[in-house]
């Protein structure tokens, strides 16, 4: 339950932030929300991977330099947090929401 929880309250926090940058840039809600909440996904996720990028590199070069073992070099794997989660179920929700109010244009081509 408090993962739920934290979930809905990471998509109601992302879905009012973009909601106020769209009225202060004078977009349109439906404009910002794809690309906004990629974005507010991307930031942690890149995060994480440049953490996990410099930590390898710092052993490898502890490794190549002295011969000695700093820790071992770890496979980036991104970690499902509930926060994560939210973040990326707003991802897909903002994406079904722009597919169907951007039907006609889709099927228009």
């Amino acid at each position: 339950m408090k993962r739920i929880v934290i979930i809905l309250l990471t998509m109601s926090v992302e879905a009012v932030i973009l909601l106020g940058l769209a009225r202060y840039l004078g977009w349109t809600f439906m404009e910002t929300i794809f690309l906004g909440s990629l974005l507010i996904f991307a930031v942690p996720w890149l995060f994480s991977f440049v953490m996990n990028h410099n930590r390898n590199v710092y052993y490898s070069n502890v490794r190549g330099m002295t011969g000695g073992e700093a820790g071992a070099v770890r496979v980036f794997r991104l970690r499902i947090s509930p926060v994560m989660m939210g973040l990326l179920l707003s991802v897909v929700v903002s994406f079904v929401l722009t597919l169907v109010f951007y039907y006609e244009e889709f099927m228009g081509m």
